[in-house]
């Protein structure tokens, strides 16, 4: 009997396509897991149908791609013949993680708590490389991939004259997901992308009107259907020793000769997770080492507000979007680098427990973690708890968060949180996120502005037709989340973006591209004088080979109210006024760079 998912949603004008849940296949004999997908377990199975995605939406497809999906009752699999003149296949590493635009790439994403927002990806290349990554807030926003997770799965590929094929196989231990008697529903969203070509080939149709990751959106997969599948409770245990001696000449106290002093080191400590159940997580660590841990890429700090760096550590990175609450840029009441590190230096954490879920419509998020004393610091306790719940459609949540720190001889400093992020009609969103700070050096009345920030956003999410993103959001003088991340204190913040954008026809070189206008102003509190404001006018595109550019014009001006210095360079209090031009293929990312030395010019 055939069956029908229909999901109520204000943004896909009442029904989520209507669309006709996929069952997927059952495994009966075993898959010979060797990269070449040709046997009789893939014969039998029905390819998917896709459709190309880019350089011409819905054009025709020119590299017939087979792609295949089964199960059995220990892992998922999924299988690729990707045709392709040899000479057309790019494939320019194998690392872990590597993630370039110029490499053939297949990929497969797991919305696996079937939440509309939040999703698994594992992707490879033609050589065989691994890359997972995790997606949340639906993809939305700045650059919504996060390829700092990892867990346990395998791919083989092989390439030959006619082309490259591939097998993955993930378990379902590496899975969290929610099942109903046996039956578990997931999203689901395929990709092969041929950068000789610029194409992209997906399943299921989705829409691109709806941003620069339409096609990543958990939102828009197709809704799967495995049966008898039930609740896994996996135990992984990861314990590290590291020793070694130091040895250091020190002259004797005659000093007629140097001895040697010879110190042995030795450190210890486990990392454990275990699955409470197959939606419920808990992790356990005692005195972790980070050492594994990739490097942060280097900023230089042109600016005189604080950098933002983000959470690579694996231990804080599993459902992360659970303890993430928005204010406005990298703004948050938990800044999970709060943890263990401070200004540059590190602090040993004794251990602690992290949990996190799924339970029906409720996320739900809970951290624990002790901090070793150090010269500077005291034993600190660091504390969070998380709660979301699915409301009104399936792309509407409300929340609330608490996340406390305290030491040892008493201080303490409480942020308590309540967010909301709502689809009211069509394509428009509304957030509202209100948070309150509590320490002991004053009195902090409920619901005071001046221990406050509320942040408050509206968007309309589509870059074809007309569009617009405004925010506001107000700082209050003595809102301190400690254990957050807030770079600007004091202030009230109007501002974003308005635009009007088209998707050209076929025969055109974009494949999208707008005018916008954009800009902010941040006023200061305490007497209303600005602190920084632009305004611009500007065009953004998108060519059918994946180039990306922006050309803008901005008028800014700066209030600094106290000197700063940038290396050798000291920048004196006073006010600037200025203006900008920006075109580069990166605009985004290098307008920010372009705008401090052209302020820095101004005033030197």
């Amino acid at each position: 009997m055939t069956k029908y998912l229909i999901v109520f949603c204000a943004s896909c004008s009442g029904v989520l396509y209507g669309q006709e849940l996929y069952y997927v296949n059952r495994l009966t004999t075993p898959v010979d897991f060797d990269g070449m997908p040709f046997e009789d377990v893939w014969q039998n199975i029905e390819p998917f149908e896709l459709h190309q995605y880019e350089p011409i939406y819905d054009g025709k497809i020119t590299d017939r791609t087979e792609l295949f999906m089964t199960y059995d009752d220990d892992f998922v699999y999924f299988a690729a013949r990707m045709y392709a003149d040899p000479s057309m296949i790019m494939d320019t590493g194998k690392g872990r993680d590597l993630f370039k635009p110029n490499m053939d790439y297949f990929g497969v994403l797991l919305d696996t708590f079937n939440d509309y927002e939040n999703a698994l990806g594992f992707l490879t290349s033609p050589s065989g490389l691994r890359l997972d990554l995790t997606i949340s807030n639906d993809a939305q926003g700045g650059f919504p991939l996060n390829s700092t997770w990892n867990t346990f799965w395998d791919v083989k590929t092989v390439k030959s004259d006619s082309g490259w094929f591939a097998e993955m196989r993930i378990p379902w231990s590496s899975l969290r997901f929610q099942d109903n008697d046996g039956e578990v529903t997931m999203g689901l969203l395929i990709r092969r992308w041929m950068p000789a070509k610029s194409q992209v080939l997906i399943y299921p149709k989705v829409r691109n009107d709806l941003g620069t990751w339409s096609s990543w959106k958990p939102s828009q997969g197709k809704r799967i259907v495995f049966k008898g599948i039930h609740s896994r409770k996996p135990t992984y245990f990861t314990p590290y020793v590291l020793s070694g001696i130091q040895r250091e000449m020190i002259l004797n106290n005659s000093g007629d000769t140097y001895e040697a002093m010879v110190e042995p080191e030795i450190n210890a400590g486990i990392d454990i997770k275990y699955g409470i159940t197959s939606n419920l997580t808990m992790d356990i660590t005692v005195n972790p080492d980070f050492a594994q841990v990739e490097a942060d890429d280097q900023q230089v700090n042109l600016t005189r507000f604080s950098l933002f760096f983000p959470e690579k550590r694996l231990f804080f990175q599993e459902r992360a979007s659970i303890f993430s609450f928005n204010m406005g840029g990298p703004n948050t009441i938990f800044y999970s680098r709060r943890i263990g590190l401070s200004d540059e230096e590190i602090i040993p954490i004794y251990g602690g427990v992290r949990l996190n879920g799924r339970f029906g419509k409720w996320d739900f998020g809970f951290l624990d973690m002790q901090t070793a004393h150090t010269d500077s610091l005291a034993s600190t306790n660091y504390g969070v708890l998380r709660l979301r719940k699915q409301v009104f459609n399936s792309q509407s949540y409300l929340g609330g968060m608490i996340a406390n720190q305290i030491d040892v001889n008493g201080m303490f400093n409480t942020a308590l949180g309540i967010d909301g992020i709502f689809n009211l009609f069509g394509m428009d969103f509304l957030n509202i996120n209100y948070a309150q700070t509590y320490e002991n050096n004053g009195v902090t009345t409920p619901f005071s502005m001046d221990h406050s920030k509320i942040y408050l956003k509206w968007e309309r999410r589509n870059i074809k037709g007309f569009g617009y993103d405004f925010g506001y959001h107000r700082v209050g003088t003595r809102y301190n989340p400690a254990m957050g991340f807030q770079n600007r204190e004091d202030v009230t913040r109007f501002g974003n973006e308005i635009w009007w954008g088209w998707l050209p026809n076929a025969e055109s070189q974009l494949y999208s591209h707008a005018v916008f206008i954009k800009g902010s102003l941040y006023k200061k509190n305490t007497d209303w004088s600005t602190e920084s404001g632009k305004i611009g006018l500007g065009w953004k595109f998108k060519t059918k080979n994946s180039w990306r550019g922006e050309v803008i014009m901005e008028q800014f001006e700066e209030g600094v109210t106290e000197s700063f210095t940038i290396g050798d360079a000291e920048i004196p209090a006073g006010r600037y006024n200025f203006n900008g031009f920006t075109t580069n293929k990166h605009a985004v990312q290098l307008a920010g760079q372009t705008y401090i030395k052209q302020l820095c010019w101004f005033i030197l």
